[in-house]
């Protein structure tokens, strides 16, 4: 079975990622130069946490299913994972955040027409925890993170995508 097919079967009722390993099987083309850009770039207005945000986060399923997820400037949310061929591939979505609410409120756009509502934090430890089981388009948002909650670690600052990477239009 192909990872991306594992991916959707592994978390089909999880964060767009059905959408997602479905989406890895359509039409791709090869990054451009709009691809994000440096942290640098963000808005120089942006939040300490909109800018904590930026950059590269690895989290882990239960399931064992390793994502990336790539944070980048302008609200651009890319969600990494391996085409059909093994070749690096990243479906593009936009992002919002709601700082003020408690947990903070992660609005991921997959299309014009399905938005993914969900919470995330911030620990200390510089984390990301990210209620990402039970959440799917036109679901109401999570009101509290649970012990399934995916933990992300920042493993890079940089926005950009690695070279090579399909991308998987918005």
């Amino acid at each position: 079975m192909s990872n991306l097919k594992m991916i959707g079967k592994a978390i089909a009722g999880g964060i767009c990622f059905g959408i997602l390993a479905s989406s890895f099987n359509g039409a791709q083309g090869p990054a451009s130069a709009a691809s994000p850009t440096n942290a640098e770039a963000a808005a120089p207005a942006a939040s300490n946490i909109d800018k904590q945000l930026l950059g590269q986060w690895q989290g882990t399923i239960p399931s064992g299913q390793s994502f990336t997820f790539v944070f980048a400037p302008e609200g651009k949310l890319f969600m990494m994972g391996k085409c059909p061929d093994g070749a690096p591939c990243a479906k593009e979505t936009r992002y919002k955040v709601n700082l003020a609410a408690k947990p903070m409120h992660l609005d991921v756009s997959l299309n014009k027409t399905e938005t993914v509502e969900t919470i995330f934090e911030l620990t200390p430890e510089g984390q990301m925890r990210l209620q990402v089981e039970g959440t799917n388009p036109g679901l109401p948002r999570p009101n509290s993170l649970n012990d399934q909650a995916t933990v992300f670690q920042k493993v890079s600052e940089t926005t950009a995508l690695p070279a090579g990477t399909q991308v998987i239009r918005y």
